[in-house]
């Protein structure tokens, strides 16, 4: 019997290995992988004395005028690496003028026109092919000198995938060779440039710069969708981003544990999407690097899949092709401690319906949007949460025990409960005395809710005392929080802080844009609601235009140092610029549209209403935007968004008047020039004549 039961301890664990084994596919795709990681000296490959060999990849052109191409790392017989060493020049022209003004702003340049002497390229195209076509080659090893060259250069540096890419490199560039065709992946070194050209990438063209010879990555100046003949216009930009998969929808189960509740002990996740592309074996998902993932099933099989320890990034691979419009399920297990970005997600960010059950330890608390009644079951507690609203990426308060709760109503009868936090002591410095915390509060939400109406799909709110991460029903704002009161005054002190937070309920995780060029709203619209906020209800002019006169001079900072960006790139745009320019934006904007005559600001007060109802309600682009400011403005404002949305640069302006007194009054000759913008700029100015006794 005994041994009996040694078989079957041994039978099982052969079974389980077994199941748990790598698969054929997985074996080769790891051993592939490793290879693209080899180091390249004394490596047998194809050599080819080249003479002007010119080589077209969408928008670049690349001229090898003399010198010698190594092709190396062999994988399915065909090379993946090459090495140029000799005469070469790199011509891209940006077919974008928002994209050729973030160009300019990373590299002083509109277009890239370099002579190199060596460069690195990684490739799962055709390139092998047209050399063979063109040139003799032979088999030799890559010599001492040529590595050193390449290895100076540190070409290879910025390919080599790291913490700070959004994708695994070697992945993109496996999946691209398991499918090798003309149109496959392709990244290339010279200078301080690099040019991709990647076909699974929602934008596929790239083009990055090392923006300071120190950096440890290249600034992505240049994002494309597949060029065209003609000039991309660049409202159409965000439209011609192809996202391969779309969420339909996520369900997750969380089992929270730790001695602050904060933990992920177990979690799952039910990912449904949907195809968009002809056929795909290959997804790109992510989930945070804190979060690590036990188990990925597809189809309630376990799946082949790829991730480095470090990285958000997992590569899926499906056992079989699926198709335009097919809904597929993935199922994802983990656990970690990073509970701002607890579910996994594709690069779409429009935004699904989602649905979570929680376990948790007993006496702990938990908000979130859409929580149903607590259970008690062995020691712990369940509950559902169903938002009403979909997200793209949803965040909640994990822990929020020990907290007395003080509840206001506001005045349109929503009721506004501040979480008392008992561990928070009243003798730190940094305190705010909850009079001012609570009327602080209070005040912007009164203010915004008289302007913008009631919050989407919110009819009750929480304030908690800690962190920033703010979801709607949810205020979140440190009550420990040192902003040197006296100092701070002239920007109005802790109402600014309060009116950033509660803004957030009407520019906040709701919005839904399109793609990430469209990021921007959201911090510029939230950072301006808090701005009128100040002047309005703080009745502080001195302190709004403060406010507005510090984001200038931070922008002039960011301009003069090489690192303003066009806010039509979006995420690319620094968060400093999209706060303190959309801000600038939308203030400019508020002066186009004052009604002079009446002094009225109701335009503009219409159409920032209407924007928040747009963006909360649908999925929106920069083209709905400009479309909705044109229908308020009553004229056409394609000059104003060229200007502030798709360039970079700031205005300074030279003002010169002379008075000059007549039998019939006086005549004010003024000349305004202005500095540091094209010659085409354009910007009314409005000016204001006082006289004595303030006539």
């Amino acid at each position: 019997m005994r041994n009996c039961r040694i078989f079957l301890v041994v039978f099982l664990c052969l079974c389980l290995s077994s199941a748990w084994a790598d698969s054929e596919f997985m074996k080769k795709f790891k051993s592939d992988y490793s290879k693209l990681d080899l180091d390249l000296l004394n490596h047998v490959g194809d050599v080819f004395a080249v003479d002007s060999f010119t080589y077209q990849k969408d928008i670049a052109t690349f001229t090898f005028r003399d010198g010698q191409i190594h092709l190396l790392r062999y994988v399915d017989g065909r090379p993946t690496t090459a090495i140029f060493t000799g005469d070469g020049t790199a011509v891209i022209n940006v077919p974008s003028h928002m994209e050729r003004m973030s160009l300019t702003s990373v590299t002083g340049d509109s277009v890239v026109n370099e002579k190199f002497d060596v460069c690195l390229i990684r490739f799962a195209d055709d390139l092998d092919l047209k050399l063979k076509e063109q040139f003799p080659f032979e088999q030799k090893e890559l010599k001492w000198k040529e590595f050193t060259k390449s290895k100076q250069a540190q070409n290879e540096y910025y390919f080599k995938p790291s913490l700070y890419h959004e994708y695994d490199n070697y992945f993109q560039l496996l999946r691209s060779l398991y499918e090798r065709g003309e149109d496959g992946y392709f990244w290339i070194d010279f200078n301080r440039f690099n040019f991709c050209v990647d076909p699974n990438e929602p934008e596929p063209v790239t083009i990055a710069y090392e923006f300071e010879p120190a950096d440890i990555i290249a600034t992505e100046a240049v994002k494309l969708s597949l060029s065209t003949e003609a000039p991309i216009d660049d409202l159409a930009l965000c439209e011609l981003v192809k996202y391969p998969i779309t969420t339909i929808s996520k369900t997750a189960t969380f089992e929270m544990g730790g001695i602050d509740g904060t933990k992920l002990d177990a979690a799952t996740c039910e990912l449904k999407l949907t195809v968009n592309t002809d056929s795909l074996k290959y997804l790109s998902t992510f989930l945070h690097y804190n979060l690590k993932e036990d188990s990925i099933h597809y189809n309630g099989q376990p799946v082949d899949y790829h991730r480095r320890n470090d990285f958000n990034f997992i590569g899926i691979i499906l056992p079989e092709y699926v198709y335009r419009g097919d809904t597929i399920t993935l199922n994802f297990g983990y656990h970690g401690k990073d509970y701002t970005y607890t579910l996994p997600y594709v690069e779409d960010p429009t935004p699904s319906p989602h649905s979570f059950t929680f376990s948790t330890p007993k006496g702990f608390n938990y908000l979130m949007p859409g929580m149903g009644p607590i259970t008690e079951t062995n020691g712990r507690q369940q509950f559902q949460v169903v938002p009403e609203q979909p997200y793209d990426k949803f965040y909640f308060q994990a822990y929020a025990s020990g907290h007395d709760t003080v509840s206001v109503v506001s005045d349109i009868g929503i009721t506004v409960n501040f979480l008392k936090a008992k561990h928070i002591t009243k003798r730190l410095g940094c305190y705010v005395p909850d009079g001012l915390y609570e009327s602080g509060i209070m005040d912007a939400f009164n203010y915004m809710t008289a302007r913008m109406g009631n919050p989407a799909g919110t009819f009750e709110i929480f304030v908690y005392p800690e962190n920033y991460y703010t979801m709607p029903g949810l205020v979140e704002l440190p009550q420990i929080l040192c902003y040197a009161q006296g100092d701070f005054d002239a920007f109005g002190g802790f109402n600014l802080f309060a009116g950033y937070s509660v803004s957030k309920q009407w520019f906040g995780n709701l919005l839904k844009p399109a793609t990430d060029r469209e990021f921007w709203l959201r911090d510029a619209a939230s950072e301006y609601l808090n701005l009128i906020h100040i002047k309005n209800v703080v009745n502080n002019k001195t302190a709004y235009y403060t406010n507005l006169l510090n984001r200038r001079d931070t922008l002039y900072t960011l301009n003069g140092t090489g690192r303003d960006r066009s806010l039509g790139t979006g995420l690319r745009c620094p968060a400093m610029v999209r706060c303190n320019k959309g801000a600038w934006l939308l203030h400019m904007l508020r002066y186009l549209m004052l009604d002079l005559e009446k002094v009225s600001e109701d335009r503009f007060f219409r159409f920032f209403y209407e924007l928040c109802m747009t963006c909360n309600a649908t999925r929106y682009t920069t083209s709905d935007i400009v479309s909705l400011a044109e229908k308020h403005y009553g004229e056409p404002l394609d000059w104003f968004f060229s200007q502030w949305l798709s360039s970079y640069g700031y205005p300074e302006y030279d003002v010169e008047y002379r008075i000059d007194q007549k039998e019939d009054g006086y005549y004010i000759n003024t000349s305004v020039a202005t500095r540091g913008v094209p010659v085409d700029f354009r910007m009314p100015v409005i000016l204001r004549v006082k006289g004595a006794g303030d006539d």
